[in-house]
């Protein structure tokens, strides 16, 4: 029982002698900012291939996938295991589809050779490049009947994907009609196929079979830019330069003029909501109805593309700066910025992740989705394994270990023991065999009492949960905290001999910044009070004649407070400053209205001198303002 209460005193006293000498330790004001800036340089993207563009997602793999033109290459990201891998097609991709259904990924390649590649989304291979005789406009996939369709000027072809390892163009099904096919767009559940053709202005209706059903011409007979379809309702959306199009059991369009031309339009087809881009705006249609535009609303441009996630109602509106996100339910727009300049994008409905490409930097954005912000894939590990967790956040939530997530840069984690160990480092995993060692990002602050309180820390495993074992996510990458097992604890009885000496030089240690602590605290006290008076000079907004007498009991009051050392020397210097300024106005106002008044004689004049000086004598002015005043005295004593 005495070893106990003791242990209980020893800790009073070192939580206070620590406490104390934390609140006049200028380091622990550090912001998280100015360490990261220390430390880390935060990196919220992904190097890929060169000059990245067309993005597509495979939702139930949770893979991705980014066409990379000028390394004729495509970027496989597995956002399972945070893999990343490149695939050369030898040809410059294109367009990129992927079918959900067999996982097989399709690029389009258009320069030096047009091809179509085919890649195996479970195992990353490339299984074959399909040969071409024409430029590829677009591609669309048919999942349910895992058909691939091409279009070009020479015509609509298809490639019947069948899974066997050796696929090529089926020389029966196909339109042979030369034309300029530039989108195509399925409706699996009523086995349809639509193309626009720029010209003649129209569109085209086959089946799954590229058997011609019928062709309806544009009404306002400009080229279509763009075709979406809504498999629920099969209604079919095309927009034009001037007008935007609903087209219903394949018979007759009905339109609505456009304010600006737009750039494409995507639908969503739980709720039939048209969105329509320009390159300065977004217009929103109610499909079902289609009578007239039911929002227009104005965004910094110019804008590129958007996305729906049909399952959270979100609407990805992507600009060349900028993502901007808009609820359907809330009407909410959020505004998401990027500091490279952006390229494309695609949304995984399932994972609620966002996909942003970058040519200019070579690089992938991630957006976590339910946060609207900027996110980086990192997988933590610990190790020994068991030997301790990852708390990370505000709100202390353990992350899992050995499994990939995202999150926002800037979160502090902290690598917290687990009974028997201590933490040693925060390690970055380079590859299988490299690992860089990290410093933390919470610098810590250097206490006088370290050498007296590490040992007994250690021997009741006390461990500082926010300097040594802090990590600061800001990159991609795997990233280890590493751990040791603790010895076995020194016997209690080893340290009574010295605990008197170390309590009584903790306490004397302790005294002056307790009284240092104190002083400070009653200083910024009282030098409030005087601000504030100083404030209400300055919100009345006169500063002439009427507010001398409470400038001149203001100023008494401050050299009071500095004689009975209740204010420090620099908030006495800072106050007499601050004083100073409002004399110096005063006067100013007075050397002017003496300047306007024609009339003045001179003794008004000496005698504003005379003021000038005395209040320089007394210390309510400083020697600058002193000087400014008699200049300006002087410049109009020459008119």
């Amino acid at each position: 029982m005495t070893y106990y209460c003791f242990f209980i005193f020893l800790s009073v006293i070192i939580f206070l002698a620590s406490l104390f000498y934390y609140i006049n330790d200028s380091a622990i004001g550090q912001t998280l900012e100015s360490i990261n800036e220390k430390y880390h340089t935060t990196n919220p993207q992904l190097e890929i291939g060169l000059e990245p563009n067309e993005v597509k997602v495979d939702k139930f793999l949770n893979k991705v996938y980014v066409a990379n033109e000028r390394s004729n290459s495509i970027s496989i990201l597995d956002s399972n295991v945070g893999t990343l891998k490149e695939i050369f097609i030898n040809t410059i991709p294109h367009d990129v589809e992927e079918n959900d259904k067999i996982h097989h990924v399709y690029i389009s390649g258009k320069s030096p050779s047009e091809t179509i590649s085919i890649i195996d989304g479970r195992t990353d291979e490339l299984l074959q490049n399909i040969p071409l005789e024409q430029e590829l406009t677009d591609i669309e996939v048919n999942e349910k009947e895992s058909k691939l369709y091409l279009a070009g000027k020479g015509g609509i072809r298809l490639i019947d994907d069948t899974g066997s390892n050796s696929l090529s163009i089926d020389l029966v099904k196909k339109y042979d009609v030369e034309a300029n096919y530039t989108k195509i767009a399925v409706d699996e559940e009523a086995e349809k196929v639509y193309v626009i053709n720029q010209y003649p202005p129209e569109l085209l209706i086959f089946d799954n079979d590229l058997k011609l059903l019928g062709n309806i011409s544009i009404p306002d007979k400009n080229e279509p830019l763009d075709i979406e379809v809504n498999e629920k309702d099969h209604s079919v959306y095309i927009i034009t330069e001037k007008n935007f199009y609903k087209q219903n059991n394949d018979t007759t369009m009905t339109g609505i003029e456009l304010i600006n031309a737009p750039r494409t339009l995507e639908v969503n087809e739980n709720s039939n909501t048209v969105y329509i881009i320009s390159d300065r705006d977004v217009s929103i249609i109610n499909g079902t109805s289609n009578i007239k535009v039911d929002k227009v609303i104005p965004l910094f441009g110019p804008l590129l593309e958007l996305e729906v996630n049909e399952n959270s109602d979100v609407v990805y509106l992507l600009s060349k700066h900028n993502l901007y996100s808009l609820n359907e339910k809330t009407n909410k727009l959020s505004n998401i910025n990027i500091s490279e300049p952006l390229s494309n994008i695609e949304v995984n409905e399932n994972s609620n992740i966002v996909y942003l490409t970058s040519e200019d930097s070579d690089s992938l954005f991630t957006i976590h989705g339910p946060k609207h912000k900027i996110a980086v894939g990192i997988t933590f590990n610990v190790f020994p394994l068991n030997a301790g967790r990852i708390i990370c956040g505000e709100e202390k939530i353990e992350y899992p270990i050995n499994q990939y997530f995202y999150e926002e840069p800037g979160m502090i984690c902290n690598a917290k023991a687990n009974s028997g160990f201590e933490f040693v480092n925060w390690n970055e995993n380079i590859d299988s065999n490299t690992t860089r060692p990290l410093k933390p990002c919470v610098e810590d602050s250097k206490n006088p009492f370290d050498p007296l309180m590490t040992p007994i820390q250690k021997t009741w495993q006390i461990y500082n949960d926010t300097a040594e074992t802090s990590f600061c996510i800001n990159q991609y990458g795997t990233f280890t905290a590493n751990f040791r097992e603790l010895p076995a604890p020194l016997p209690i009885e080893y340290w009574i001999p010295i605990y008197g000496l170390i309590i009584s030089t903790i306490i004397g240690a302790s005294i002056p910044s307790i009284i240092l602590w104190a002083r400070t605290k009653r200083d910024i006290k009282k030098s409030i009070i005087h601000l504030k008076k100083l404030k209400t000079i300055y919100e009345e907004g006169r500063r002439d004649e009427v507010d001398l007498e409470s400038l001149n009991k203001l100023k008494d009051e401050i050299s009071d407070s500095f004689s009975k050392g209740k204010i420090s020397q620099f908030h006495y210097s800072n106050l007499k400053e601050e004083i100073s300024i409002l004399y110096h106005e005063i006067f100013m106002k007075k050397i002017d209205s003496l300047d306007d008044d024609k009339g003045a004689n001179l003794s008004s004049k000496l005698k504003l001198i005379r003021e000038i000086k005395d209040a320089f004598s007394k210390g309510k002015i400083t020697e600058l303002h002193y000087n400014m005043l008699m200049n300006k005295v002087s410049e109009t004593e020459k008119y």
